[in-house]
């Protein structure tokens, strides 16, 4: 009998699958029955969310909840051998949560296998310069790791990209640096930059912003080796 796959798209209310909550389901099983519902998550969608995915809260309030799908959810799921999704720890964990915070259901990753398209992508399809320029130009590239043949090649890449992505461009160069890259005013592994304010990346206050926590902790980052100049920059402007 031939595999059985499961094809799964989520939408939720944020990122943190034990506290945020589906709003939308989309699934396609192996002989082509799909479904589609948006879903009343029984809290708030936050607007920064929404302008993420476009799911409002006035769009869902009459909305099935998740416990009322997932009874033929539980039995497709069930049915199938393979989960497949595109990212897809995020929507098997998303799952997980739901399923179990509903009706209780343990969804087991032992019961798959998982295929995901993101990861074969990037396995078969490696986001080095090489492919990048073969992609855009449509040429093989010669002499790489050649240095004027890399930056030969890295502004073949941009021109080309200009080309391909017009709408993007018009916003301006600071708004390509900060749609693709974001803030980069303090590089580094410590630090991250947003809306004006400075925010931990690692560390035991990961997510406190700087000015909320104790000047010594800055200190102490500033006397590890490892920090970058930008970082070093900063806790010294910020500390004094």
């Amino acid at each position: 009998m031939a595999e059985q796959h499961i094809y799964i798209d989520l939408e939720t209310t944020g990122l943190n699958p034990n506290t945020d909550r589906i709003c939308q389901l989309g699934v396609i099983l192996s002989d082509g029955t799909e479904i589609n519902s948006l879903v009343n998550p029984g809290m708030q969608i936050p607007q920064v969310t929404t302008d993420l995915h476009g799911i409002t809260n006035e769009m869902v309030k009459d909305a099935p909840a998740f416990e009322e799908l997932a009874g033929k959810l539980v039995e497709d799921l069930e049915a199938a051998d393979v989960f497949v999704a595109y990212n897809y720890a995020f929507d098997f964990q998303f799952l997980q949560n739901e399923l179990f915070k509903t009706v209780q259901y343990e969804l087991k990753e032992t019961d798959f296998v998982f295929l995901d398209p993101y990861k074969i992508f990037r396995k078969m399809f490696p986001h080095n310069l090489t492919n990048a320029y073969k992609f855009y130009t449509g040429q093989e590239m010669e002499g790489a790791h050649s240095a004027i043949h890399d930056i030969r090649a890295t502004k073949a890449v941009l021109e080309a990209q200009e080309t391909q992505y017009p709408d993007l461009f018009a916003k301006g160069l600071k708004e390509v640096e900060k749609y693709t890259i974001g803030d980069t005013s303090i590089l580094g592994k410590w630090f991250k930059a947003q809306d004006e304010l400075i925010s931990f990346k690692q560390g035991k206050h990961r997510g406190e912003t700087v000015a909320k926590v104790h000047k010594d902790y800055l200190k102490w980052i500033y006397s590890l080796e490892d920090i970058s100049m930008s970082e070093r920059r900063f806790i010294a402007g910020f500390i004094d």
